[in-house]
């Protein structure tokens, strides 16, 4: 009997608090194919190097510890959104994206790309 391959869960967000509150919902298959992840620069590498092997990649928008963090910063969610609106949706397509951000302006932001791009993407705020 062969092994079957287990697709990821991406979970990109700067909290540890807010991944271990994550992982903690998760019924146990989840918790071990979920990767957690700090940086947009690892999360588009980590997509990249799984692509064609992702259930969901779940993003937060504020990865620093700036009380504002500029839209056209490399150092938030929304950077992984540009990355991926130049990829071919094909590759994603079974992927459910979640944006998960607490920061609702740019969470619908993401939201609303991500879904003009042909995404299949949730908005909802960690939590609700």
């Amino acid at each position: 009997m062969g092994s079957e391959e287990v697709n990821i869960i991406i979970f990109l967000d700067k909290d540890p608090a807010r991944a271990a509150l994550q992982f903690q919902r998760m019924n146990l298959f989840d918790q071990n194919r979920t990767i957690w992840i700090q940086s947009a620069k690892e999360a588009i590498s980590i997509i990249r190097e799984y692509r064609g092997k992702i259930d969901i990649v779940s993003l937060g928008y504020d990865l620093t510890d700036l009380e504002y963090n500029h839209p056209a910063r490399a150092d938030n969610g929304l950077e992984v959104v540009r990355v991926l609106e130049k990829e071919d949706t094909k590759l994603y397509k079974d992927v459910r994206f979640i944006v998960h951000s607490w920061n609702t302006q740019q969470g619908n932001k993401m939201s609303r790309r991500l879904a003009a791009a042909g995404f299949r993407v949730l908005n909802r705020p960690f939590g609700s």
